[in-house]
């Protein structure tokens, strides 16, 4: 993950409040969906079919809460990819 890319990114978005605090939880659900999924962030929101598996592992695993640490790599997934990431539901593989 490049971490201060990231934090630089999430810093320039205006609809987040209390920038420090909600960044720097951004940042560490997304070093713990690494751990999950076992590989870097950039390799999995790099494809969309692996951005599926490793939301399907993470929501999986119980350190998963409300949605937390999917977020997080939803947030990653739109700071690289410039576009969001559709609903599991809406996902045709």
């Amino acid at each position: 993950m490049r971490e201060t890319e990231f934090r630089n990114y999430l810093e320039g978005i205006e609809s987040i409040k209390s920038k420090n605090k909600a960044i720097n939880s951004r940042i560490s659900r997304a070093n713990t969906a690494e751990e999950i999924i076992g590989t870097s962030l950039d390799f999995v929101v790099s494809d969309d079919d692996r951005m599926y598996d490793a939301l399907v592992r993470i929501s999986a695993d119980p350190r998963e809460r409300s949605g937390n640490i999917q977020n997080a790599v939803r947030w990653y997934y739109r700071f690289c990819n410039s576009k969001e990431f559709p609903r599991m539901s809406s996902y045709k593989r």
